[in-house]
């Protein structure tokens, strides 16, 4: 799906999917005439961004912690941490 696409499907803007893209958490493809094409596991993992933030994470400290996003166990964690901050 297109980046315009994903925007409608998660409430989140243009802008920030493309920051988000740059800082590499969702490691969009690019196709020859330079759009970002993002598969479906894009709906959840800005989804899992957009609640990370919600709480209190940055950018950059979800960047730290992209590797344990959509794991079941890890991603527990990263809620009880989240809950205690």
């Amino acid at each position: 799906m297109r980046i315009g696409e994903l925007a409608r499907r998660t409430g989140v803007s243009i802008r920030s999917l493309r920051y988000y893209d740059n800082m590499g958490l969702l490691g969009a493809q690019r196709l020859e005439n330079g759009y970002r094409e993002f598969d479906e596991s894009a709906v959840r993992r800005v989804q899992e961004i957009s609640a990370l933030l919600e709480v209190g994470f940055t950018v950059k400290e979800i960047q730290q912690i992209a590797h344990c996003l959509g794991d079941p166990v890890h991603g527990h964690q990263l809620c009880e941490v989240a809950r205690n901050m």
